[in-house]
């Protein structure tokens, strides 16, 4: 069951999202731990992958990326603290979608925007949001980490679901 509301004829509250910066000193052990293999193997190889799965971190994790020459990113997997808050037919509505068809397009925009940043960065990204107005208003954190190669982009999001008011 997700805590989010999805459009429908009733009157819906604005979607506020406030998100502060902060630095990775503040992240969880396994956000810090995902951040630094991500910097050491400095280009996404299956081998990011394979230590989020030997270290049982890939289902906290979601991952987006582009085709070769596209800027859109797409939902390729959905970790579960991600389909926990959004939902399971969310995820499977959004899976291989870009995120720019994401049904929560305020909420979407805000963090697709830091996306973006993370991509550009070359470090990781750790971020405090705030979302109200979307449903139960929830407090959670992200550690991104984003690449560009080859004409693809990519962006791995370490979600740590805080509080669901």
């Amino acid at each position: 069951m997700s805590i989010v509301s999805f459009p429908s004829t009733a009157p819906r509250s604005a979607v506020v999202t406030s998100i502060t910066r902060l630095t990775l000193a503040d992240a969880t052990d396994w956000q810090k731990a995902i951040a630094e293999e991500c910097r050491r193997q400095r280009l996404l190889a299956p081998s990011v992958f394979a230590f989020l799965k030997d270290n049982r971190l890939l289902d906290r994790c979601t991952f987006l990326a582009s085709d070769v020459g596209s800027e859109e990113l797409r939902f390729l997997y959905i970790g579960d603290p991600t389909l926990r808050v959004l939902g399971r037919g969310w995820g499977r509505s959004m899976l291989g979608r870009s995120e720019a068809v994401d049904p929560h397009a305020e909420f979407a925009h805000s963090v697709g925007a830091q996306y973006a940043e993370s991509i550009g960065a070359g470090e990781a990204l750790f971020n405090r949001i705030s979302v109200t107005g979307m449903g139960k208003p929830l407090v959670y954190t992200h550690a991104l980490y984003g690449w560009a190669e080859g004409g693809r982009r990519a962006v791995l999001s370490a979600v740590d679901v805080q509080t669901l008011h």
